[in-house]
């Protein structure tokens, strides 16, 4: 019988791998190796700031509005777009946007996944409430692709509850504190990057799979930042503030420096960032502030972004730059289960 049975494990291992492997695209995609281990390691730093630079310097569209994806993709049928789901994979099944297809977020960095992705076309990241997806976003884009989160994700898409993971969506912007005084900025040493020569793009990716092995949250939420404000000047926190100077002029968090996303990675600004801080990145709508983050912890600081960024830290649109968050969601639209076709027809795993 225990011969038996394991014959049987055999049999099916084969088949539980198939369904583990989900939806494909064999168009162009990407080639990530491993990196060679007799090469001499080198400082990458400034070779991974030169692509995160350009990244972020020529940032057009920070994040996909969901009226902008209903009309363009669902509506529209663009064949441009290319929806990934990065929720857990039993959240997808139940409900997700018709045509995505499923990366669970802690799979993001894997290069398996990753070569099932076209490059010629734009991919539209979708999660619970926009960070992840805008942090995968950021790991995509500087590893080549063209990459752009759902705004709020999934909460910006329906008030279904368990498609979001059951996080109520803000109904109302707080109405925290803000100041007008500059902080001055400092300088700090540059962190050391010691990898592979040569082999930046495998630094890129072997970094975010473990900066996903360990789990981190990547925000901090409005109520917990007031909390440590509170506390007074001395904290283990480095704010910054990457909204534009006028934005950032007209009303800032207390303590706060101002560093626009635009400039975040150029290596005068990363001269201003300390390495013995957590840094916490504040933006307009926090989809802003989590690609920066990414683009932050690759390059070797610790960075979280400020959840839902100013949109939902105060509610005056004149000083903040952004409408309040419960003005940014104008409709919700549809989300379908999960539908298995035939292999002829079409690729299983996608909605």
């Amino acid at each position: 019988m225990k011969r038996n049975k394991g014959l049987w494990q055999l049999l099916l291992l084969p088949i539980l791998v198939l369904s583990l492997v989900g939806c494909s695209y064999s168009g162009q995609s990407a080639q990530v190796a491993k990196p060679d281990s007799d090469l001499p390691l080198t400082d990458q730093f400034e070779s991974v700031s030169r692509i995160a630079d350009e990244y972020l310097s020529n940032l057009k569209l920070v994040s996909l509005a969901p009226e902008q994806l209903y009309q363009k993709v669902v509506l529209g049928q663009d064949a441009q777009y290319f929806l990934v789901d990065i929720r857990a994979n039993q959240d997808f099944v139940n409900s997700n946007i018709r045509g995505s297809v499923s990366i669970p977020y802690n799979q993001t960095a894997s290069s398996q996944k990753l070569a099932s992705l076209p490059k010629d076309k734009t991919l539209v990241i979708i999660d619970y409430n926009g960070h992840s997806a805008a942090q995968t976003a950021a790991t995509w884009n500087l590893l080549g692709y063209r990459a752009v989160p759902l705004q709020y994700g999934i909460q910006g898409w329906t008030h279904e509850e368990a498609p979001a993971g059951y996080e109520a969506f803000p109904s109302q912007a707080l109405v925290n504190p803000l100041v007008k005084n500059e902080a001055a900025l400092e300088q700090y040493k540059f962190p050391e990057l010691k990898y592979a020569q040569g082999k930046t793009e495998e630094y890129i990716l072997e970094t975010s799979a473990t900066y996903l092995d360990r789990n981190y949250k990547g925000f901090i939420t409005a109520e917990d930042l007031l909390g440590v404000l509170q506390q007074g000047p001395e904290s283990d926190y480095y704010m910054v503030d990457i909204r534009e100077q006028q934005h950032y002029q007209n009303g800032h968090l207390e303590g706060s420096v101002n560093i626009p996303l635009a400039e975040l990675a150029d290596l005068e600004m990363l001269n201003h960032l300390p390495l013995n801080k957590k840094i916490v990145l504040i933006g307009y709508d926090g989809m802003d502030a989590s690609q920066g983050t990414r683009v932050l912890v690759t390059l070797g600081y610790d960075a979280v972004a400020l959840k839902y960024g100013m949109s939902y830290w105060h509610g005056d649109e004149k000083v903040t730059g952004i409408s309040p968050i419960h003005n940014l969601v104008r409709d919700y639209y549809e989300l379908s289960p999960l539908n298995f076709v035939q292999p002829s027809t079409g690729a299983a795993g996608c909605g």
